[in-house]
């Protein structure tokens, strides 16, 4: 079972959702996923075997407009922490979301970014 990680989802803080949206999708075509968005929250996708994404709408708890997440999926969530931490990367406690497990790990310019399974 490998833990390397691969990109799975892409988020972008934006400061106009529906202006935002109707970019994505009117002028650059990706598609609208309706069952898989909510309020304050655009899930997008494009080409087939390509990475989906969101927009979400930048508030004072957020990062600001502008700004963007990455999440990285592995098989074996506890493996990779495991991994990382024996490498001396800090990362946080394993935690349970509606959408999956997920730890984060700084990058050297203290951004953010998101492991789960």
């Amino acid at each position: 079972m490998s833990t390397l990680p691969k990109i799975d989802f892409v988020l972008f803080y934006v400061s106009n959702l529906e202006e935002s949206r109707s970019y994505f999708t009117e002028k650059l075509g990706f598609q609208y996923i309706a069952e898989e968005s909510g309020p304050g929250f655009c899930q997008l996708r494009g080409g087939e075997g390509g990475v989906d994404f969101a927009l979400l709408q930048a508030t004072a708890e957020t990062p600001g407009a502008g700004a963007t997440h990455v999440y990285f999926k592995t098989s074996d969530l506890a493996g990779l922490r495991a991994t990382l931490v024996n490498r001396g990367v800090e990362a946080t406690e394993i935690a349970k979301r509606p959408f999956g497990s997920i730890f984060n790990v700084p990058t050297p310019d203290g951004e953010l970014i998101t492991m789960l399974s």
